[in-house]
């Protein structure tokens, strides 16, 4: 329950900076811009891919592409704004955070797959909220700045 909440905080969040970006992008050049999509896809991406491969049931295999096809939804929509060369930026910093995410998630719940012990299963879960509780701070700061950018 608690990572649903963070998931649609940071979701909210997301939406908020799309907004104002598609409201002030071309008050900005175009440097300001492409430095403005690779932030925040990137992180928005890694963040987004980590709670849904949280979220998602481990033992359906086939499902392991939904966390990267956001990221590159992401990034897609981000880069869309600006012109080609920032479209191809977004997309693969989209990408990108999307594979991060889905790894980080997948080392989370299953720490063996990087040969670290297995302390108990009370320890993994603490780790995947504690974890979840960081990134969505994380987040949250980084929209924060986002968004204090475009009032300089």
């Amino acid at each position: 329950m608690l990572i649903i909440m963070l998931f649609s905080w940071n979701l909210i969040g997301l939406g908020f900076v799309y907004r104002i970006f598609k409201k002030k992008h071309l008050l900005f050049d175009d440097r300001f811009s492409m430095t403005m999509c690779m932030a925040i896809t990137m992180t928005s991406s890694f963040i987004l891919a980590l709670h849904i491969e949280l979220l998602l049931p481990s033992s359906l295999k086939a499902l392991f592409l939904i966390p990267i096809i956001l990221g590159l939804l992401i990034g897609w929509k981000f880069g869309s704004l600006i012109k080609a060369p920032a479209l191809l930026t977004s997309i693969y910093n989209g990408t990108m955070g999307g594979i991060m995410g889905t790894m980080l998630g997948a080392v989370l719940q299953n720490p063996a797959l990087c040969n670290i012990p297995i302390e108990s299963e009370a320890m993994i879960a603490t780790n995947m909220y504690s974890l979840a509780l960081f990134t969505t701070f994380l987040h949250t700061l980084v929209i924060h700045f986002i968004r204090y950018s475009f009032k300089v």
